[in-house]
């Protein structure tokens, strides 16, 4: 038997019971991914991360969720820096930090301001490509109607991970759908993306950019809090699409969570280059809220 210390951080938030809560293990060398897998199904959140040695970055992170291991996190990402950080396990000296992920190598950022610490991670470069899938197909799995969707089309788009992004015309739509969990599971597996996230341009927050949620039942999790691919890919094809003016490097922030009662916001920059979305840097704050030994 072996015991393994575990803290649970909520991420995207500076208040407590705010944000997406990820687990995360920052001493995970030697354990099997089998263990790993088992300690993401006991914590049952969306993720939990495992940070271990790495010969090409600082550090090696991988990301469970209670069904399977998955290639990038947003949220559990910014969970992990914010316990590294807490822990002293980041050089003072520096400000860039390298993580290995299945996503590739790819860098956090930690900035200090004079009331709080944020971490801001590039995503992968981001990828776009048609969906077989109706609008009607899609619509219907949210509960919603063809009328309500945006007339972009809907597609599949990759920060790290596959996401279906779908514009909604209003937030009340989007907010008090009626959704088929079971529809969006089997349309996720039929595509190979890791679930929905429909936006809409409308937000609660007056100085958001745009509102989201993140459904991945294929994954386990029927609606991620505050996703940071999601929301990653989801600003991705608003510049794509031009939804949203951007020019050069422009900030967004994402709202999300609201519709399950944990709040975030996610701090979005975004690059384009000759007209293409060249780079996604998605980043906020995080907070423990609780730590303990777990046997296994």
């Amino acid at each position: 038997m072996g015991t393994v210390n575990v803290k649970q951080v909520d991420a995207f938030t500076t208040e407590l019971f705010g944000g997406n809560p990820a687990g995360v293990v920052t001493e995970a060398n030697g354990l099997s991914d089998e263990v790993k897998q088992r300690i993401a199904r006991e914590m049952n959140l969306s993720e939990t991360a495992f940070v271990s040695h790495s010969n090409v970055a600082d550090f090696k992170v991988q990301f469970f969720t209670p069904n399977v291991e998955v290639a990038l996190c947003g949220h559990a990402t910014i969970a992990t820096f914010a316990t590294l950080y807490e822990e002293g396990k980041l050089d003072q000296a520096k400000s860039v930090f390298y993580q290995e992920t299945k996503a590739g190598v790819l860098p956090v950022e930690v900035i200090k301001t004079d009331s709080q610490v944020m971490f801001m991670m590039t995503q992968a470069v981001p990828q776009f490509t048609e969906v077989e899938l109706t609008r009607a197909e899609i619509a219907a799995g949210l509960g919603l109607t063809v009328e309500d969707l945006l007339e972009t089309q809907p597609m599949k788009v990759s920060t790290g991970l596959w996401w279906l992004v779908v514009g909604i015309k209003s937030l009340a739509k989007l907010s008090n759908a009626h959704l088929d969990f079971s529809a969006i599971a089997a349309m996720s597996k039929k595509c190979g993306v890791e679930g929905f996230v429909p936006f809409c341009l409308e937000t609660v927050q007056p100085d958001c950019s745009f509102h989201s949620r993140a459904f991945c039942p294929l994954d386990g999790i029927n609606e991620d809090p505050v996703c940071g691919t999601g929301n990653g890919s989801a600003a991705a094809y608003i510049a794509a699409h031009n939804l949203i003016v951007i020019s050069g490097e422009t900030a967004l922030t994402g709202e999300a969570g609201l519709e399950v009662g944990r709040p975030g916001r996610v701090n979005i920059i975004v690059s384009i280059q000759s007209g293409q979305v060249r780079t996604i840097k998605v980043g906020g704050a995080a907070i423990r809220i609780m730590e303990g030994a777990m046997q296994f």
